[in-house]
């Protein structure tokens, strides 16, 4: 099966006070730790982003085409410029996400609209697989200006995977960079 990952790099950092796709952890940028990971199971990389300082990893940057709605943007408009069914999709300030959870996630799609991961943290919409079908479902919610990935999944055949055995495993797997002080 052909995959695309999509790294979601593009957001305003607001708390973060900078640019998280930049920013290193144990040396290396985060989104330098994304595309690292990616490349190990996906066929093909896209970056949701309009920053120019991200392109030197080589792989296509994707503008949202509908500014300001947070996540649901660079979702929408790197699933129509992805050219494979199944996407994985990772926001860039997830740098603790494990390759064997990624391609677990991959087992599990059948005929679903998306995978998404939960625990009792809660739900992992942006560590998660969409696939293509679900192009419509996004657009009637960005014209009608409902930008809340939860609805969306809650809209759409999504198909929900309890990953608590996996953060047995792996305790940082769903832990996000927001905050200075989570660097």
């Amino acid at each position: 099966m052909q995959t695309t990952a999509i790294i979601l790099a593009g957001g305003k950092s607001k708390r973060m006070g900078t640019d998280k796709a930049l920013l290193k952890v144990g040396g290396t940028a985060l989104l330098e730790k994304s595309v690292a990971l990616c490349k190990t199971v996906c066929n093909h990389i896209i970056i949701s982003s309009n920053n120019t300082e991200h392109d030197k990893y080589g792989y296509p940057l994707v503008a949202d085409e509908i500014e300001n709605c947070g996540p649901m943007g660079g979702i929408y408009s790197s699933l129509k410029k992805s050219e494979t069914e199944w996407n994985f999709i990772i926001s860039v300030d997830s740098a603790y996400v494990e390759p064997e959870f990624v391609s677990f996630l991959f087992s599990q799609a059948g005929d679903f609209d998306a995978i998404v991961p939960f625990s009792s943290n809660g739900r992992e919409p942006l560590i998660a697989l969409y696939n293509k079908q679900s192009l419509p479902v996004i657009e009637e919610n960005l014209n009608t200006g409902n930008f809340r990935v939860n609805n969306l999944l809650n809209a759409i055949n999504t198909k929900w995977i309890d990953a608590e055995s996996w953060i047995e495993k792996y305790p940082k797997l769903f832990y996000n960079l927001n905050r200075p002080e989570d660097l």
